[in-house]
């Protein structure tokens, strides 16, 4: 690395270095000496995971700073109380296992690698069910880290005194050993599972006979995974700038990271319990795999070529059941839809076939209780305007809603202009209005999808372009700028720049008329002022929904079609003028108040079009390629279910090729 004025680059590296936490401290020290650098010092700072020993520390490396960044706290008591005096101090903070969801709120100067306390209930949950067991009791150790914990997990059951009762015990890792001793005397003989401090090779030590038959919950693939993530980021990023610091030095970490962080630091991902994983006790103590030496791997399971909303979910389904998946993002120049979308979410489509994608990803994402904070959603409600042939169809459609456990109704064009004076009912027969619905932030949510592929295990490869999909004795080989690849089959959620691929592959109709890509602009007006849905409009095909945060907060997104075919699968955010005025004429009899409102900004894409809806599924022929692309616009919305279909695609196909999937 070069070094600024001759001087090496000083990182506190600050964790339980003594202590009867002292095993995480070694997690710390493995780290360092694994990412050893000639322009790097890594100077250990102990806080012995005690929340004022962490913060004597802080004040201590910020009173005369020296150092460049700060690598730790693990305790996240101590980093609550220590990060105060690093942002005073400018000192940039990377917080490998930290894992209380408050700790980065709105605070900016720091990242976490962790995701939240938050997902070890459910990971629990998860397992407990697989392993039959219906209810669970917390207790706790007696320590604030322990009742903080606790606390989390108390809905899980009112009764944690219940002989034979499944307990989770929460605390660190030798008072839960103490604890789940005194249970067993005590004659509770249950099974018992433990958080996540618990997840280290001593603890199983610490619980002797009971390690055999006891469980714990941990970051998924060991923690050891973020420690060393974290410190290969900041080589990374000193490295590509050795005179950063402050800020500037974070935004390098940031660009450096196989992980996408949102504005407050954290990872996000952080609110998934995808995150997180329940392993038995004596897992711990069995030695790690060794570090793979030589050449990186180039055999895959699965190449997932595109890292949108519909390939990223993919790569997450797949990874999720235990495949070996690379996934090509094609970079930034590639044109994905995903970056382009207006992000409208709702269950209700007039083409059945979309329907029933949107409904199923209604389930898994958009109407669940509390979807991923990353994924930006926002329940404005849906409208979807109809002229008179689309009623008959509609009214199918809000029965199919219902029986999924979709609220929907159809609403007389008087009483959509009563609800919404803002929204005029000229030419409208009915419309079908989702209170459940609305929009999210689509880019927010391939970055949680790709997080959870990733915590699955799932390889980024290189972002660029992918060459070509060629036959190959193993099933497919991948060229891409990094090097060439091998899988059994391939994915492609490629958007427009499909065809370019697949070739004469499509449409998988013979005879069929070839898919083509088509522009999709939009603009954002000033909004009027009053709540307003997130429309699609049948009878003329405009859309529109509010702006409730940045950019453009208080604005109204509108879109108008427009008859502009195979174009670039390019996208952007410059309209000209008369694009402004195009949308604007076009959608002014639907939004009267548009025609006097400022004009904010505007985005343009393009997706890949084709009359007989999207291509989902196996195409014949060699190589081995199951497609998921053609949305026509829809892909967004659908995405969720989109990848379980083309995930179960591929996961026949390995059947067929005598893989285990």
């Amino acid at each position: 690395m070069a070094r600024q004025d001759d001087t090496e680059v000083r990182v506190a590296v600050v964790g339980p270095f003594s202590g009867p936490r002292a095993a995480w401290g070694e997690l710390l020290t493995r780290a360092a000496a694994d990412h050893g650098d000639p322009g790097v010092v890594w100077e250990f700072h102990d806080d012995r995971g005690d929340a004022d020993a962490a913060e004597g520390v802080a004040r201590a490396l910020t009173a005369e700073p020296v150092v460049r960044a700060v690598i730790g706290h693990f305790n996240s008591l101590g980093a609550a109380r220590a990060l105060p005096h690093y942002r005073r101090a400018g000192l940039p903070v990377l917080l490998p296992l930290a894992t209380d969801p408050d700790l980065l709120a709105c605070g900016g100067g720091a990242l976490r690698w962790c995701p939240h306390d938050l997902g070890q209930p459910a990971a629990i949950r998860r397992a407990a069910q697989g392993l039959g067991i219906g209810t669970l009791a917390a207790v706790d150790d007696g320590s604030p880290y322990g009742r903080r914990l606790a606390e989390r997990f108390a809905a899980l059951s009112p009764d944690p005194a219940a002989t034979g009762q499944a307990l989770v015990v929460c605390g660190t890792h030798h008072g839960a050993a103490d604890t789940a001793r005194r249970l067993r005397a005590d004659g509770h003989d249950g099974p018992l599972f433990f958080t996540d401090d618990c997840a280290v090779a001593e603890f199983a030590d610490l619980l002797g006979d009971q390690a055999s038959s006891a469980r714990v919950v941990r970051l998924r693939g060991g923690p050891h995974l973020q420690v060393e993530a974290a410190f290969a980021a900041l080589v990374r990023a000193l490295r590509s700038d050795p005179a950063a610091t402050g800020d500037r030095l974070l935004a390098a970490v940031r660009a450096a990271a196989r992980l996408s962080f949102d504005a407050d630091g954290d990872p996000v991902d952080a609110d998934d319990d995808a995150g997180w994983e329940v392993v038995p006790v004596a897992l711990l103590s069995a030695p790690a795999a060794p570090r793979p030496a030589g050449a990186p791997v180039t055999g895959y399971d699965v190449v997932v070529v595109g890292a949108g909303a519909v390939g990223a979910a993919t790569a997450a389904e797949l990874a999720s059941a235990g495949l070996s998946v690379a996934v090509a993002d094609l970079g930034p120049g590639a044109g994905s839809a995903t970056r382009a979308s207006g992000g409208l979410v709702r269950a209700y489509e007039p083409e059945p076939v979309v329907r029933a994608l949107a409904v199923r990803s209604h389930q898994l994402l958009w109407g669940t209780a509390s979807p991923p904070r990353s994924a930006g959603f926002r329940r404005t409600g849906s409208v979807v305007l109809l002229g008179p042939d689309d009623v008959a169809e509609a009214e199918r459609g809000i029965g199919e809603l219902s029986a999924a456990g979709i609220k929907a109704d159809l609403l007389t064009p008087r009483e959509l202009s009563v609800r919404w004076p803002d929204l005029t009912a000229d030419g409208v027969a009915a419309a079908v209005w989702e209170p459940g619905g609305g929009y999210a932030d689509p880019g927010g949510t391939a970055a949680l999808y790709l997080a959870r592929a990733l915590r699955h295990g799932a390889v980024l490869l290189p972002p660029g372009p992918v060459h070509a999909l060629e036959p190959h004795r193993r099933g497919v080989r991948v060229c891409t700028p990094a090097g060439e690849l091998t899988a059994r089959c391939a994915v492609v959620a490629a958007g427009g720049g499909t065809p370019a691929l697949l070739g004469d592959r499509l449409p998988p109709r013979p005879g069929g008329p070839a898919p083509r890509t088509k522009r999709i602009r939009y603009a954002f007006f000033r909004g009027p002022g009053r709540p307003l849905p997130a429309v699609s409009d049948l009878t003329c095909g405009i859309w529109g929904r509010p702006q409730l945060d940045e950019p453009f907060a208080g604005g109204q997104l509108t879109g108008r079609p427009v008859e502009e075919w195979d174009v670039s699968a390019g996208a952007g955010d410059a309209l000209t003028d008369e694009q402004v005025a195009h949308i604007r004429a076009g959608v002014v009899h639907r939004w009267p108040w548009v025609s006097r409102a400022p004009y904010l900004g505007g985005r343009f894409g393009a997706d890949l079009y084709h009359p007989d809806g999207p291509f989902l599924g196996l195409l014949p022929g060699e190589p081995p390629v199951v497609v998921a692309a053609c949305w026509s616009g829809a892909g967004f919305k659908t995405a969720p279910g989109a990848a379980e279909e083309a995930a179960a695609a591929v996961r026949c196909l390995l059947r067929w090729q005598g893989a285990t999937p």
